[in-house]
């Protein structure tokens, strides 16, 4: 590995680093080592980063803990530095560093071309559900729902956001609690009460079976069959309330508020009480002295576990293979392969309990293949030691469908606990930063892209299909249009989503530019208009649909347009 693009020495002269040696490639071409990054060394690769790239707080602060509870896995995830020497991949591994002040071993990939930064990261998020759902879990989201609103409710964080508890935490509570969890799943969806939802159910349901078995039956079965039950039964009000909310969106409480009303009744119902309504408020930053979150009383939240000899064995056996993987070049060997379909169909012979396959984001990488967009971007299919594949499946199911062959990084070797690690964080929105270094809203015009591929270029018979991120970019490329339309989106933000009003605009002007610009302008004013216009019945159409989603916006705006197109009714 070049010194001079980081220097991967101990203070003690000790290497930190080996270059792989990679077969199938030219060595002037991308360059791969297995090396560890220290927390001193992890800020000079941070300032490489590319100006629009940000934090995520949840990532790093997730990958910090993994690295300070020695539960970090080589699972062959690069940090990637370009041909320019740009940070492509690895902004939230290298902050968790820092934050963990703990060193962490992973391969670097270097000399990677510029132009593949879109494609990183395009894969489909890994969720703690499928993870368990490979474990042959029952009701793996109900679990997963389960560990994550409780580990939330005891933190005191269910009123921050929508944010994920670390998954070493959640199995941490699993194995921890694995029994009382699948009693309370199956109490809860053999439960009739389906009126309230088993996000709230089942959770409600672990609680209240750790304090009173019999109140949290008699809760549920109030929601479930109310007429057995006073009028002022805890779970008959509760009923209430959702039979209310069912019927007008207006007085449908949020859901932690749901949560939060279910806990004060089932208090009431433990204790006998009888109250004359129940209400929660879900504060906001402008909210003064907010109700703090009820507490159920009597319980005492999940066990957590004090880690069993195994898991200090798992984790000193992963800490030593990934010191033998810097050491030692044939522990994790990777090569640079022609995936053909032949060998994509005999790589996937060795997926074993992976997810389910998902066709649109394979039918959506087969027609970059089949286009000839696909792009070398060493991220790597991954292999255990053992031959079982962790990470590609994707990939080479698309290599199967395109009927095409595709140059990809394979690494093998690495440990069977890898397989857990992959895609955990949300797949990166398609890179549009070098493209359009001047634009301000890139969000938005990729955004506007998607629904235009959507509804004009999607390919027949694929409901589903959804662009890649090379199809957005070459949306982009080819309709320059929908940047310029941004100011009209954000003067028309009361009426709709920016990106329908970018998409529905780009489309009236395309039609007929003049008398597109007459109904767009009176469209913003309103000026002019009489009584009655289509344009005045659209305006006030578009407040009624402020929350209805894109397409049916854009269908209004066309429709009125079709209208006014045939008779403006005003001079044009």
């Amino acid at each position: 590995m070049s010194g001079t693009t980081l220097s991967l020495a101990s203070a003690d002269g000790a290497g930190l680093s080996r270059l792989l040696p990679i077969q199938g490639r030219p060595a002037e071409l991308a360059r791969f080592s297995i090396v560890q990054i220290t927390p001193d060394m992890a800020p000079s690769l941070l300032a490489k980063k590319r100006p629009a790239s940000k934090r995520n707080a949840a990532a790093v602060a997730a990958y910090a803990q993994a690295m300070r509870n020695g539960e970090w896995v080589l699972n062959g995830m690069p940090i990637i530095l370009s041909r320019n020497d740009v940070l492509l991949d690895g902004l939230q591994r290298l902050y968790a560093c820092i934050d963990a002040r703990t060193p962490f071993v992973t391969v670097l990939a270097e000399n990677v071309p510029d132009d593949t930064l879109h494609t990183i990261d395009q894969q489909r998020r890994r969720s703690f559900t499928g993870v368990l759902e490979t474990r042959g879990i029952p009701r793996p989201a109900a679990v997963a729902g389960l560990l994550s609103k409780l580990i939330r409710y005891e933190d005191g964080t269910l009123t921050r956001g929508t944010s994920t508890p670390p998954w070493s935490r959640m199995e941490r509570a699993l194995e921890a609690n694995r029994t009382e969890i699948d009693t309370a799943v199956k109490f809860s969806f053999d439960h009739p009460a389906r009126l309230l939802a088993e996000s709230i159910r089942t959770p409600l349901s672990f609680m209240g079976l750790q304090v009173d078995r019999t109140a949290i039956r008699r809760f549920l079965d109030a929601i479930a069959h109310p007429e057995r039950f006073d009028a002022l039964e805890p779970g008959v009000m509760v009923r209430r309330r959702l039979v209310e909310g069912r019927s007008d969106r207006a007085v449908r409480p949020h859901a932690t508020a749901l949560f939060a009303i279910c806990i004060k009744a089932l208090n009431d119902t433990i204790s006998g009480k009888r109250s004359d309504a129940y209400t929660w408020t879900l504060p906001t930053n402008s909210t003064r002295n907010p109700e703090p979150f009820p507490e159920l009383v009597g319980y005492t939240g999940l066990r957590d576990t004090v880690k069993s000899n195994a898991r200090h064995e798992t984790e000193a056996r992963l800490v030593r293979d990934a010191e033998a993987a810097l050491q030692d070049p044939t522990v994790c060997a990777m090569t640079i392969e022609t995936i053909t379909p032949e060998v994509a169909e005999d790589y996937l012979a060795f997926n074993r309990g992976n997810r389910n396959i998902v066709q649109s984001h394979v039918a959506a990488m087969a027609r970059d293949i089949g286009n000839g967009q696909w792009m070398f971007n060493a991220q790597p299919i991954c292999f255990s030691r053992c031959g079982r594949l962790l990470n590609g499946q994707h990939r080479l199911s698309a290599v199967l469908e395109a009927g095409q062959p595709i140059e990809v990084v394979v690494m093998r070797g690495l440990p069977e606990e890898a397989f857990e690690t992959y895609d955990k964080q949300a797949k990166k929105a398609p890179v549009v930063d070098e493209m359009f270094d001047d634009f301000g809203d890139k969000a938005l015009v990729s955004a506007t892209a998607v629904i235009l591929w959507r509804r004009e270029l999607k390919p027949v018979g694929q409901p589903n299909a959804r662009p890649t991120a090379t199809e957005v970019r070459d949306v982009i490329s080819s309709h320059p249009e929908l940047m310029r339309l941004r100011g009209f989106a954000r003067k028309m933000v009361r009426y709709g989503r920016s990106s329908a009003m970018v998409y529905a605009a780009y489309r009236v002007l395309r039609d007929d530019p003049a008398r597109g610009q007459v109904f767009l302008d009176r469209l913003e004013t309103a000026a002019n208009l009489p009584a009655g216009h289509v344009i005045l019945r659209l305006r006030d159409r578009l407040i009624d649909l402020r929350k209805a989603d894109q397409n049916t916006q854009i269908d209004e705006i066309l429709a009125a347009w079709a209208k006014f197109r045939k008779n403006p009714g005003i001079p044009v």
